[in-house]
């Protein structure tokens, strides 16, 4: 209610401010300046649910030095304003062996938001994927415009036979998180 009443004062002030523009400017400018800040405030918002980054716009490098892979990350475009704090990384394992060892940035609060929420939506998603026949292990990582992370593998595992994906989380408001994947080929 609040807001429709807001608007309807921005657009009376613009009517007002268009009709004394040729004989008072001062009071027509004071009154234009409410209406375009709405405006401005309603292409952001129509903006940002518009637009949405792609798996395209993320590019991987893959470097292997001894046992420990470092996947380093890079958004080609804007990361989109609705983003949520936390990607994920998911590794398929052959034997459901564990990776024990990932080092990656976290998001500083993850330990207060609803972990168990988040990893089961994933695993939700995931299912409608068509995953592989071992279980996903999923790890945590802080959304930004560059990032790297590194890891282990078992001692009896080839990289080639790890298949590794990289989840986007997106979360408009009002709305359930929303996830793409892109696979990152270990070479």
């Amino acid at each position: 209610m609040l807001i429709i009443l807001v608007f309807i004062i921005s657009i009376g002030f613009l009517v007002l401010g268009i009709r004394w523009w040729n004989t008072r400017r001062g009071i027509s400018l004071v009154l234009l300046t409410p209406g375009f800040l709405v405006l401005l405030s309603i292409g952001y918002v129509v903006f940002n649910s518009w637009y949405h980054t792609d798996p395209n716009s993320l590019k991987f490098s893959v470097q292997k030095e001894n046992q420990v892979y470092t996947v380093k990350g890079v958004w080609e475009k804007p990361l989109d304003a609705y983003r949520f704090p936390t990607d994920f990384i998911i590794f398929y394992v052959p034997n459901n062996a564990e990776i024990t060892y990932v080092k990656r940035n976290r998001v500083k609060g993850y330990k207060n938001m609803n972990q168990k929420f988040l990893e089961e939506s994933i695993k939700e998603w995931i299912k409608k994927e068509k995953p592989p026949k071992s279980s996903a292990q999923i790890f945590d990582i802080e959304t930004s415009k560059k990032f790297s992370f590194s890891f282990i593998l078992p001692d009896d595992i080839k990289g080639e036979d790890v298949r590794i994906y990289y989840a986007h989380t997106r979360e408009e408001p009002m709305d359930a998180l929303e996830f793409w994947f892109k696979k990152i080929e270990l070479k």
